[in-house]
């Protein structure tokens, strides 16, 4: 199992971070009003090889604590995600898994990548489409930003679930003090 923290450089070469930098605002009087958080822009390395992209979604996803949103699979899309409240765990298999090979390939648990993204974290990650993924709730509510590319469109059914009830366990396993989760 690949357990590997934003300072950890052995990620496969398909799979794309930028750690962000929050920067506290203040207000006309020099009091503290929030934060500011460049989560993706065109001019970043993660950005590089997409320089011709033209914009395609945005969009918001959640995820409770102690759940888990996964594995899943898209065939044609690039993912880009960054928490931007609480703190989940992004779960990716670093091997490619076709429609056609769903009900055949079994996954290797100990090849699982974690990251934790969100309080403490603050990454953007991105990552090319066929790699299954998930995501798992370490606080009460995650709240997750993810730029996609291309675009999802009602016609869109090429998403493709992938079971591996062995993740779940494993996840829980991991976080149980963190979470308390019960066994």
């Amino acid at each position: 199992m690949t357990i590997m923290s934003s300072k950890n450089k052995q990620y496969p070469s398909w799979l794309k971070i930028k750690k962000c930098q929050p920067i506290t605002t203040e207000d006309l009087n020099g009091n503290f009003n929030g934060i500011l958080t460049d989560i993706l822009n065109r001019n970043d390395e993660i950005m590089t090889e997409r320089q011709d992209e033209l914009f395609q979604q945005y969009y918001m996803s959640t995820v409770l604590q102690g759940k888990y949103k996964g594995f899943h699979i898209h065939p044609f899309k690039v993912d880009t995600l960054h928490c931007v409240f609480g703190k989940f765990c992004l779960v990716l298999y670093p091997e490619i898994i076709t429609k056609d090979e769903i009900d055949s390939k079994t996954i290797d648990t100990d090849k699982l990548i974690f990251i934790e993204l969100g309080e403490d974290s603050p990454l953007t990650v991105s990552f090319p489409s066929k790699y299954p993924h998930g995501f798992f709730g370490i606080t009460e509510t995650a709240v997750i930003i993810n730029y996609r590319m291309p675009a999802w469109e009602p016609e869109d059914v090429h998403q493709y679930d992938f079971h591996c009830s062995r993740t779940l366990e494993i996840l829980k396993e991991k976080y149980n003090l963190k979470i308390g989760i019960k066994k």
